[in-house]
């Protein structure tokens, strides 16, 4: 639910993405779109992939996303970034065409994510890879002990996004809503995201960011979280349980236009 880096991040939702963005196929010199760029996290990574001679053109509707993203520098020999503020909800401007589009959990938080995976279908060139890492409420966390308060975050994370207007069980429906765009599927998995003994717990930084959220849409007060006592209680609880703990699942598929 947050955009961080795909290699310092301490989100351990991020931990897939590089393994599956890295392997689809994202060759020297490719033009690629980045869909729901965010800070540009996911933007920087596939640029180095593309190399010097490609170009990435990276979207999102936030203007306050955009300005971070376009303060942080690619790596040396990554492709050009191109960030354009674009509302995916809306008809999608001229952007040319593009040999991989790629995007991370962005459809979950779209109100039609069926439409506008049709509508980036037409940006694809012949051949093109069509990539999305996406999330959904699977009934976790899960690990020893009864988790309550794990349970609790997780319900609250889940009930903004549902009450934002977000698809909520997309990830579990990513592969058949891009074979209903007119895509092949070449590659279709999951991965658990594990919240481990031996190092910190993400999940007072993600419920900081995400606490205006939950406040707006109603969903739990400030006082019900309690932000300056929550990394004890996490930490608390996590200890008692022992293991790894099963916070949520990456759903990862690719295809081909």
């Amino acid at each position: 639910m947050l955009h961080l880096s795909l290699q310092s991040s301490p989100n351990p939702a991020n931990a897939p993405s590089a393994r599956f963005f890295g392997g689809i196929g994202i060759s020297p010199g490719a033009q690629v779109l980045d869909v729901g760029c965010g800070n540009g996290d996911l933007s920087r990574y596939v640029a180095g992939l593309a190399g010097r001679d490609g170009e990435v053109v990276a979207i999102d509707r936030s203007e306050e996303a955009l300005a971070m993203a376009r303060a942080v520098e690619a790596a040396p020999g990554a492709a050009r970034i191109d960030y354009r503020a674009v509302d995916l909800s809306g008809d999608l401007p001229d952007l040319g065409t593009f040999d991989a589009i790629v995007g991370r959990r962005v459809l979950m938080y779209l109100p039609d994510a069926a439409r506008t995976l049709e509508r980036l279908a037409s940006l694809a060139s012949r051949g093109a890879i069509v990539a999305f890492q996406e999330h959904a409420r699977s009934g976790l966390p899960a690990g020893n002990g009864d988790l309550e308060l794990h349970r609790r975050l997780y319900d609250w994370n889940w009930r903004t996004v549902a009450a934002e207007g977000g698809d909520v069980g997309l990830g579990l429906r990513l592969a058949e809503l891009m074979r209903r765009a007119g895509l092949a599927v070449e590659e279709e998995r999951g991965e658990a995201i594990l919240l481990r003994p031996d190092q910190p717990s993400f999940l007072p930084v993600l419920a900081e960011a995400m606490l205006p959220r939950i406040v707006e849409r109603g969903v739990a007060t400030a006082n019900q979280v309690d932000l300056p006592t929550l990394p004890r209680r996490i930490d608390e609880e996590r200890q008692a349980a022992g293991g790894v703990i099963v916070w949520d699942l990456a759903f990862l598929v690719a295809g081909r236009a």
